[in-house]
């Protein structure tokens, strides 16, 4: 058992003692209890009574792994991964997909209720991903390398920590991304002089599979990069551009602050309905495209008829050029400078002209004059904030201008149920909420919960 400065070990011997598991979190550890001890157990599922072995020890709880199933739960099933759970970036490849949806509209009712302190809470049942070969969905995938002197490796962060998990392949990527992961990690293997000074390597594509772009994250521009663009495009099979990102703004960023076209075209090309849309790797997109569309067309049918809208932490313009192509009027708000620019050039390229876009933090668009402005007259507002959630003054600058309908679209049930409880405090009425599974085997939802202003 490995003891922890910050905690004493547990009085019980939880090696000896069986314990039954009550609930999952979301970064996919089953709960349980032993002895009024509570455990955090890694690979165990609610219904199952296991044995464990200790990691560590904190003040008040202690986290663990499973050594033996002694009941097992019936929304268990084999994981298709060779490195689950090792790997951090899925938590539930060992739960039935049914068994997922159900987890993730408790998980969003559970925020509300307890951490919002909400009433009337109506969840509705989770919308499941269309995914192909009952695994891949993703368009996108940021991976770690990890350089020796003997090799280079790319993988994944294992669970909570920064330890490499080395892959050959991911089964959640979109099967075209995946070739080419398994042709990049074949690539490295042959050539590890690639890795050389770079942090991260992400490889972004679409459904429409017009593109693939791979960017090259660095501390500091590598010119080395340059000498191995000719034999990569070889070896990586549907490549249309490469990118080099640098001089990030913190150790944690994946992204630098500065990017260099090092081959081809930057943009990424993805189709969402009827629209066309183009962006840079860097922008933020939605990674599972089939329920994107699926939001989309929720929004479009809950928003007919509406005249006026503003679409707040717009990102490259998605809702706001779909909406506009049915002629509603569309003002989008965007901090970040490449995507409010790229949402323009999408409006245009669909040709969209009731959509217009600001660049500017939603807190500074929403305020003062400027906000009574942008929110004058309104039929809704859309909220698509980060997992951060809203500025609580950007929530009462919506209620203040008495914008009757905000549809609030959360990847993160915590915030949500934050700022529900602000919306309804400041005059709204709860609607329903639909869970969508943006992030399907992972242990984030997406979530789109209407409000409606309180007459």
């Amino acid at each position: 058992m490995t003891n922890n400065a910050a905690g004493k070990p547990p009085a019980v011997d939880l090696a000896r003692i069986p314990i039954h598991i009550d609930d999952l979190l979301a970064n996919g550890q089953g709960v349980g209890r032993a002895d009024g001890l509570v455990a955090f157990v890694t690979g165990a599922l609610p219904g199952e009574t296991v044995r464990v072995a200790v990691d560590a020890v904190k003040q008040n709880y202690v986290s663990a792994h499973v050594v033996e199933i002694l009941e097992h739960s019936p929304e268990r099933t084999a994981s298709v991964c060779p490195v689950f759970p090792q790997c951090g970036g899925c938590q539930t490849l060992h739960v039935r997909y049914e068994g997922q949806l159900e987890w993730k509209r408790r998980m969003v009712a559970d925020a509300l209720t307890r951490l919002g302190g909400l009433t009337n809470v109506e969840v509705l049942p989770t919308i499941g991903a269309q995914l192909i070969d009952g695994t891949r969905y993703r368009n996108k995938v940021s991976l770690v390398p990890r350089l020796t002197a003997q090799a280079g490796e790319i993988g994944f962060y294992a669970a909570r920590s920064h330890r490499v998990v080395p892959i050959s392949h991911c089964p959640v990527l979109l099967p075209w991304l995946d070739d080419a992961v398994r042709e990049l990690v074949a690539f490295v293997e042959k050539t590890p002089s690639l890795l050389h000074g770079v942090r991260h390597i992400v490889a972004r594509t679409g459904l429409a599979r017009k593109t693939l772009v791979v960017a090259f994250s660095t501390g500091r521009r590598q010119p080395e990069l340059a000498q191995h663009i000719d034999t990569l495009r070889k070896h990586v099979s549907g490549l249309t551009g490469i990118v080099e990102s640098f001089d990030p703004a913190s150790a944690n960023a994946i992204f630098g602050r500065r990017f260099t076209t090092l081959w081809g075209s930057p943009e990424t090309i993805e189709c969402v309905g009827t629209a066309n849309f183009h962006f840079g790797i860097a922008s933020f997109f939605q990674i599972n495209t089939t329920m994107l569309e699926r939001i989309a067309e929720r929004l479009l049918e809950t928003l007919a008829g509406a005249r006026r809208v503003v679409d707040l932490y717009c990102g490259v313009g998605t809702f706001a050029v779909m909406l506009g192509q049915r002629g509603v009027a569309v003002t989008g708000v965007e901090s970040y400078r490449e995507a409010a620019d790229e949402a323009a050039v999408n409006a245009a390229i669909n040709g969209v002209t009731t959509a217009a876009f600001e660049r500017a933090a939603v807190v500074e668009a929403v305020s003062g004059d400027r906000g009574r402005t942008l929110l004058e007259d309104i039929d809704a507002a859309i909220l698509d904030p980060p997992r951060r959630g809203c500025e609580p003054a950007v929530l009462r600058a919506l209620a203040g201008a008495r914008a009757p309908r905000v549809e609030y679209l959360s990847c993160n049930p915590a915030t949500l149920a934050r700022d529900a409880r602000l919306l309804v405090d400041a005059g709204y009425t709860l609607g329903t909420t639909t869970p969508f599974d943006m992030f399907p085997y992972t242990g984030h939802v997406e979530a789109l919960t209407e409000f409606t202003l309180r007459r």
